[in-house]
């Protein structure tokens, strides 16, 4: 962990080279941001490691950002961060397995995790497999009732569940937040 183990001018160092990183971030620098922490890379401390896989990622080194966040997640295995930060370069990667694992992995940490539902949802929604669908769903809207990709989501999972009463609710929350949306509206026409 940063301040660990490191000298006050090891530490100073450090936070120069984080901070010259985030600046050539923004600028799109991404390769030049990737050598400012590489001076500093050190396999044993996790924000280097964390920074390292968002930058690989930026910079559009999928694997190598795989691989950084892995460590990452090795170093401090109770966290969920590195987790988060995997998905993207593994979606980039097409490695939906994967990607389906690790938002298990979130679940199985915290199984409230309502971003980690909805994208569990989302993927059983695309499969057509609706049961499971909603049973993720569930999870987020017992959360957040309100929530507009969620009520749609689950509006479209209770319609092709054969639960029209259910669906019509659910197009109705979207479309006291949404009026024109259009999505919402197509399942409430369906709905009769």
């Amino acid at each position: 962990m940063l301040g660990l183990g490191f000298s006050a001018f090891a530490q100073e160092n450090l936070k120069n080279a984080f901070q010259k990183s985030y600046e050539q971030e923004k600028a799109k620098q991404y390769k030049e941001a990737l050598q400012t922490i590489m001076a500093f890379n050190d396999p044993s401390v996790y924000e280097t490691q964390l920074r390292l896989g968002w930058l690989n990622y930026l910079a559009g080194n999928f694997a190598k950002s795989a691989e950084h966040y892995q460590k990452a997640g090795d170093l401090v295995p109770t966290a969920i961060e590195p987790l988060w930060g995997i998905i993207y370069p593994l979606s980039a990667l097409e490695k939906w397995t994967n990607v389906e694992n690790v938002y298990k992995e979130i679940l199985r940490r915290d199984p409230k995790n309502t971003k980690a539902n909805y994208y569990m949802g989302l993927i059983y929604y695309n499969r057509k497999d609706y049961t499971n669908a909603k049973k993720f769903l569930m999870e987020v809207y017992q959360l957040y009732p309100f929530d507009l990709d969620a009520c749609l989501l689950l509006g479209w999972t209770h319609y092709f569940l054969g639960n029209k009463v259910e669906a019509k609710k659910m197009f109705n929350k979207v479309l006291l937040q949404q009026a024109t949306n259009a999505s919402a509206k197509e399942g409430l026409g369906l709905c009769g």
